[in-house]
């Protein structure tokens, strides 16, 4: 973390709002991070942070910086996988890392065009379906459980009730169970966190940055109080005299 310029003093003083999902292992709002490249340049770049942990339990820190497109160049992906993911899916793939090839499951962050990609062992798909029957009080199909593990989220009725369970790489654990159908959890993974708390983009954390954070923060507010504007105009421009 000491390399995008957070060190141990400026991660404790965090935002509560910032800090807690990474300590918590879910993804961050964006933060604004700066990065010294092997010239020695510093680059200011807006990225979200999770710390996950992969097969073995060690913990990495995961960067999603924001992109004009998808990310492709990591993973070969097909068209039809990736209109997938841009529709909010999330593949079961297997890819190489380091000369072995395991399988992944790989997810975007909407917001910054980035992959998520997790271990499918490190989330231990089996594990957390069994946990559910015993939550629930049910036993899922064969069918049922190879569609959670082949990425796709599952519908289930609990009583006169419904949860949704999948998974989801914003989790701590990769997986996500929803108390309430398809539709919720379809407007659950399409919430936009960032869009709810803008200010967080423009979280600088050292004083030498301090106008630069200014600037962020007016350019914010200048873009809410255009759009406020531009919402008025358009229902005046809608009345009919």
């Amino acid at each position: 973390m000491e390399k995008l310029g957070i060190g141990r003093t400026q991660l404790l003083k965090m935002p509560r709002d910032i800090l807690e999902p990474l300590m918590n292992g879910r993804v961050t709002p964006l933060i604004m991070t700066r990065y010294k490249a092997e010239n020695g340049k510093v680059i200011s770049m807006p990225m979200k942070l999770q710390l996950v942990r992969d097969e073995s339990g060690t913990v990495n820190l995961m960067t999603y910086q924001v992109r004009k497109e998808m990310e492709r160049g990591q993973v070969r992906l097909s068209n039809k996988e990736a209109e997938k993911l841009k529709e909010g899916g999330v593949l079961r793939k297997e890819l190489r890392t380091d000369g072995i090839r395991k399988m992944k499951y790989i997810q975007l962050d909407r917001e910054t065009n980035s992959l998520m990609i997790r271990e499918a062992a490190s989330i231990r798909i089996s594990d957390r379906l069994r946990n559910v029957e015993k939550l629930k009080d049910i036993e899922l199909g064969t069918n049922q459980k190879q569609a959670v593990m082949e990425g796709k989220p599952v519908e289930l009725s609990v009583g006169d009730q419904k949860v949704t369970v999948g998974v989801d790489l914003r989790e701590p654990h990769g997986f996500k169970v929803v108390n309430g159908d398809m539709n919720e959890w379809e407007r659950q993974m399409k919430i936009k966190y960032d869009h709810e708390h803008e200010g967080f983009m423009g979280y600088v954390l050292t004083d030498e940055n301090r106008w630069e954070y200014q600037k962020v923060v007016e350019h914010l507010s200048h873009k809410e109080e255009k759009t406020s504007l531009k919402k008025e105009e358009k229902r005046s421009s809608g009345l009919k005299l």
